[in-house]
């Protein structure tokens, strides 16, 4: 149960960061956690209504998304629209980060492998 707490919260503040660092950047009146929560939330809800009823047009997404962090963060909609990019280009970066991290140490594991020893003869008896 703690796992799964933990898990939870750093998927909320993986999620929720960059809607904040992109509020704060555009100049949002409203920049704090539970409110960047809630705008993530009602803009996801919108973008799926609008995906609903408009099926086959995806990109739409992108430009219906600004709606939600409008509404709940107090901004422009070009506010929002930047904040939209800004949210996709932070968490890029940080999944970037993430996967050099993570892959690296793979890597790095691999190389250290190679330098082991390995003994494969029969041990002799005496």
């Amino acid at each position: 149960m703690l796992m799964f707490c933990i898990v939870v919260l750093v998927i909320l503040l993986l999620t929720v960061a960059p809607v904040m660092i992109a509020a704060r950047i555009v100049g949002a009146r409203r920049t704090g956690f539970w409110a960047s929560l809630l705008a993530l939330i009602v803009s996801g809800l919108i973008v799926g209504v609008a995906a609903h009823i408009f099926r086959n047009l995806g990109l739409l997404a992108f430009f219906v998304a600004p709606l939600g962090f409008m509404l709940i963060l107090d901004t422009t909609y070009l506010r929002g629209l930047l904040m939209v990019i800004l949210q996709y280009l932070i968490i890029g970066v940080i999944a970037v980060i993430l996967m050099f991290t993570a892959l690296g140490s793979m890597l790095h594991v691999k190389d250290m492998m190679r330098h082991v020893p390995i003994d494969t003869a029969p041990a002799q008896s005496v």
